[in-house]
């Protein structure tokens, strides 16, 4: 029973800065924490077949092997079924391991160097000190309803939050040089907004407000990406909003 309450953590990579930038992010945020490190799939294998980690960080890129193979052949292991696994890659290729993706045994690190996003990825496996005992799950996502007028969010919050509209529709506006509203575009069902906070961190670029009764799907950042992937319909929403904001912003620069 002690080694069920120990956070025990494998770390494959070549890179040592990265190995103890790791390493101290996950003492610093997470308790019971034992953690391991190897380089290459031999190194590895021992120290799977002896201290059989909770989770196994794998750097995509090894100095000799391939970190993807090294998934391949730990998946592979019957043992092993029960070990998550976080790819360290700057590009998320779902299409490797589509089964294990959508089960959310296996993320991707894409922003390696940011420390919240390893904390993100690590939380959803193992809680955090600071996970609350209501810390919802990574599939829980919420029912949002607006009037006429209520604002969703204002230019300068915070950004822990996507939505999809369900119905309705909102317009979303900034304040202009002389304090009046500047409309910056439409938002419609089947669209969604507050989503470009989960790529870029940065505080709400707007603030929207609702046109009609809305009502909204609200989504945690930290989940957003294993939300979109076992859901394909909202995967196409989402590339169907960014096409709709490039074409807005491209027909604005041409006039």
């Amino acid at each position: 029973m002690a080694q069920d309450k120990k956070n025990t953590v494998l770390i494959i990579s070549g890179d040592k800065i990265r190995i103890q930038k790791c390493t101290d992010t996950l003492n610093r945020h997470f308790e019971n924490c034992t953690i391991f490190h190897g380089a290459e799939w031999f190194e590895a294998k021992y120290k799977i077949d002896n201290v059989h980690p909770k989770v196994i960080l794998v750097d995509e890129y090894l100095p000799k092997s391939s970190g993807i193979e090294i998934v391949g052949k730990i998946l592979r292991e019957k043992n092993n079924s029960d070990i998550s696994i976080i790819i360290i890659s700057y590009v998320a290729d779902h299409d490797s391991f589509p089964a294990e993706v959508a089960a959310g045994r296996i993320q991707f690190l894409t922003e390696p160097d940011r420390e919240q996003a390893l904390v993100d990825c690590m939380a959803k496996v193992i809680p955090s000190r600071n996970a609350s005992a209501k810390a919802e799950k990574p599939s829980q996502y919420e029912l949002k309803q607006l009037q006429p007028g209520e604002v969703l969010f204002k230019e300068g919050d915070s950004t822990e939050l996507a939505y999809i509209v369900k119905k309705g529709s909102l317009r979303a506006y900034c304040a202009g040089n002389d304090g009046e509203k500047v409309t910056l575009g439409e938002i419609m069902a089947g669209e969604f907004v507050g989503e470009m906070g989960h790529f870029n961190h940065d505080s709400r670029s707007a603030t929207v407000e609702a046109i009609t009764e809305v009502e909204l799907i609200a989504i945690p950042n930290a989940s957003l990406d294993n939300v979109i992937f076992t859901r394909p319909s909202w995967a196409k929403a989402l590339v169907k909003t960014l096409s709709t904001r490039l074409k807005r912003a491209n027909k604005a620069l041409t006039g």
